[in-house]
């Protein structure tokens, strides 16, 4: 009862208002333009008058948000801030008041009202489109910044959501324009599935992709990718509905479709980088021309070198005992023996331990891989106590910037690839 007086009354006042301002203009400018010119004036009158309490609202009430996001504390209003959102909210309050005088201004002139109706209709429409638009796009930077694996899924959804929103208040738009029901237009879009699936491809297999990422919780912005299919290497800078932009290290940024990231092979180094260690393996091709037994000369050198000294103790014990038996010990091929590769192999894999960027925890290998052409591979296999970029490379030269020397001291020679002479 209380609510419908008060509705009452507030109807009066506007009316009255609206029965004022008419005068008004009818007194001021009824004999200069005659009546057929009026309504128009009198319409003109009240969107200027609409617009500046749209001002009014936007520069009062929006400085005061505006100084309340600056030194709040709270995430969500400064974001909500920077998307406008608010300012959004004032726009509602600015169409209520236009559909409150409606029946009184626009409503009384037989043209007029068919085109305000529909006018105010389109307008709310566009602003709740905007309003909802912009809280998602607030959402979703709100999310960003967490930087965690529920931002791939809310960036996906916010965006399919948007597209969902942006495509039903266009067909509400349409309907509302030409006069017609959503049904009827929705009935002839019913035809064009096929179309329509084409069209929207990318963003159905993005969507589904995003979700299927979020779920698995395999790739988030920030994270250091590699998609194989592309050959893109760098940092996950943003995931849209469509595609994925990638930071590569020399600052160039690719997109890749986002659904690859799930139909391809993606390696994540982050996983790598979350145990702050990376991985070493790379080769070094000697020429197995230089493989030979280590005679006595060449073990009483090794036996100097502190990092096998005790292992070439050993060895030569382990091999006295088991050559005792051998009947020609003249011939060195006889029994057992020492190579210089086989020593130069336990020395790498000392050197390597007793290095304190080189993790413990983790694998620390030396192993032969298959002959090629270029010589015998002996592989370098361990990981570093860093997954930085440049610490990373350093502690890798390091390693085998030694080991390439060390070499030498086994008498091994390190292969080449014969580069041809140029004939030009």
């Amino acid at each position: 009862m209380f609510e419908a007086t008060t509705q009452l009354y507030s109807n009066k006042y506007i009316a009255d208002f609206a029965k004022f301002i008419r005068k008004q203009i009818k007194d001021i400018f009824g004999d200069v333009l005659g009546n057929a010119f009026l309504p128009f004036i009198e319409v003109g009158f009240w969107v200027l008058i609409l617009f500046l309490i749209d001002l009014i609202l936007q520069k009062t009430f929006g400085s005061l948000i505006g100084l309340l996001a600056k030194y709040s504390k709270i995430n969500w209003i400064k974001k909500f801030y920077s998307h406008k959102v608010f300012r959004t909210l004032f726009h509602f309050v600015t169409v209520w008041i236009l559909t409150e005088i409606n029946p009184y201004v626009f409503q009384k002139y037989h043209i007029i009202d068919k085109v305000a109706d529909k006018l105010i209709g389109l307008l709310v429409i566009i602003i709740i489109i905007s309003f909802i638009f912009r809280v998602v796009d607030a959402i979703i930077d709100i999310k960003d910044e967490e930087e965690s694996h529920t931002t791939v899924g809310i960036r996906t959804f916010g965006q399919m959501f948007k597209m969902f929103v942006a495509f039903f208040g266009a067909l509400t738009f349409v309907a509302t324009l030409i006069d017609t029901e959503i049904s009827q237009i929705l009935t002839v879009l019913g035809a064009l599935t096929a179309v329509v699936l084409l069209i929207f491809r990318d963003s159905i297999l993005g969507f589904v992709s995003g979700l299927q990422i979020a779920t698995s919780k395999s790739i988030k912005v920030g994270d250091w990718i590699s998609v194989s299919k592309y050959d893109v290497e760098g940092i996950v800078k943003e995931i849209n509905l469509a595609v994925t932009k990638i930071e590569k290290f020399d600052k160039t940024v690719s997109t890749v479709p986002t659904y690859d990231l799930i139909s391809s092979e993606v390696t994540n180094h982050s996983w790598m980088a979350a145990t702050n260690t990376r991985r070493i393996k790379r080769p070094i091709y000697f020429n197995v021309n230089s493989f030979q037994f280590c005679d006595q000369e060449m073990l009483k050198k090794f036996g100097k070198i502190d990092l096998i000294k005790d292992y070439i103790e050993t060895k030569l014990e382990e091999i006295r005992v088991s050559n005792k038996m051998v009947m020609n010990k003249q011939y060195i091929i006889n029994g057992r023996q020492l190579t210089n590769i086989g020593v130069f192999r336990k020395y790498v894999e000392n050197y390597l331990a007793s290095r304190n960027d080189i993790s413990k925890s983790d694998t620390i290998m030396v192993k032969q891989l298959e002959l090629s052409p270029q010589g015998m591979p002996l592989e370098i296999y361990c990981f570093a106590n860093t997954s930085e970029f440049i610490d990373f490379e350093r502690v890798q030269s390091d390693v085998f910037d030694h080991l390439i020397s060390a070499s030498k001291e086994f008498e091994l020679e390190i292969s080449q690839p014969f580069i041809y002479p140029n004939h030009d």
